[in-house]
């Protein structure tokens, strides 16, 4: 690759060398004679010789590179649909191609009529649901026969349709409605057994809290993955997540040693990738360290002494917030490419009312490039 006109940064180096690993590994071959970027498409020759054009950044995050390797190419997918048909004896009854995902008119080997997706031949499945004992009366016994297998009972009095909620009582006494079609994708089942009902968890939350000598400061439920006010033993007003208190979490950042109250912005060189990121006390260490491994040296934002949660708090809005506007992480979780995704999170930083009054408190604690 000739990489002479553009002298390349330290950060656009290691991706490319990355992205040229990648392909090797799949045996793959690059067709472009320079660096585009990171999310721009590549042409690339895959080793079945299929042509394509994907993104560094896409493949970095394990996107494949071959969209007919795939199964996403309309012809490959076509062609690769009607051979499975030939194989197991069945007839294609439309006049023609209507996608991967759109249903297709069969009849099956055993001449009964049918309507499978391409997309799901493609990933093994059968054609015919009668051949394959899911038509209504045989999804209904497959589950009973489940519901059997878990010792638990069918509460409702009639069969309502395999995509539809049925009313079931586990072993433990738990209520949950299971879809008969997704049951045997379920383990055992029981949501509240799983820790996924949300009384369930709610009780576990409340129980563990409690044998911490903690106390709930939410005066209501919020949800298994969103953080609640909470005040330790200690007296350390603290936000733990249910989920991560049910994995073996502790509940307070202080007791632990984490006092996240840093908020940082961080760039490279050319302002082509951008991080947002929190840590605690002393930010030059962790600032340091993003220097010389991703070569994000310049300093556009760094709050220090916020309080208690509220850089955790700010980062989660700025990661919502690119997120819901369809601005896709390129690394990790946190570093994104170009302005659009700097604009956003320096209006969300700037105008945060802990930030707004930490620049009024100590305007040395707010550093604007």
């Amino acid at each position: 690759m000739n990489t002479t006109p553009r002298k390349l940064s330290p950060r656009s180096q290691a991706a490319l060398g990355r992205f040229l690993a990648r392909l090797d590994e799949l045996g793959a071959t690059l067709l472009e004679d320079r660096w585009l970027g990171v999310s721009k498409p590549h042409r690339v020759r895959c080793a079945d010789g299929h042509e394509s054009t994907p993104r560094p950044a896409d493949v970095a995050r394990g996107v494949g590179i071959c969209r007919a390797c795939a199964g996403q190419d309309p012809k490959a997918a076509e062609a690769e649909f009607l051979a499975r048909l030939a194989e197991l004896g069945a007839t294609l009854l439309e006049p023609g191609w209507l996608g991967s995902k759109k249903r297709h008119r069969v009849r099956c080997a055993q001449g009964h009529d049918c309507n499978p997706w391409p997309s799901s031949i493609s990933r093994g499945r059968g054609v015919c649901r009668t051949c394959a004992r899911s038509d209504t009366g045989t999804a209904e016994a497959a589950f009973r026969a489940r519901l059997a297998e878990l010792d638990a009972t069918l509460l409702e009095d009639r069969w309502l349709g395999a995509g539809k909620p049925h009313r079931v009582r586990c072993p433990e006494g738990h209520i949950w409605s299971p879809r008969p079609k997704n049951l045997h994708k379920e383990g055992s089942g029981c949501r509240g057994c799983a820790g996924r009902d949300p009384k369930v968890a709610e009780a576990e939350f409340r129980a563990r809290l409690a044998q911490l000598g903690a106390t709930l400061l939410e005066p209501t439920w919020l949800g298994t993955s969103t953080p609640h006010r909470a005040r330790c033993a200690q007296g350390h007003d603290c936000a733990p997540r249910p989920s991560g208190v049910r994995s073996g979490e502790g509940i307070c950042a202080t007791c632990a040693g984490k006092v996240w109250d840093v908020l940082y912005v961080i760039a490279d060189e050319w302002g082509e990738l951008v991080k947002v990121g929190i840590t605690s006390g002393d930010p030059r260490p962790r600032l340091a360290r993003h220097r010389r491994d991703l070569g994000l040296g310049q300093v556009v934002r760094l709050i220090t002494g916020l309080p208690d949660g509220v850089a955790r708090e700010i980062e989660r809005q700025v990661l919502a917030e690119l997120e819901a506007a369809g601005v896709w992480p390129v690394w990790g979780k946190e570093t994104f490419y170009g302005p659009r995704a700097l604009n956003r999170m320096l209006d969300l930083i700037d105008h945060h009312p802990a930030v707004r009054q930490a620049s009024q408190d100590e305007p040395g604690q707010l550093v604007q490039s």
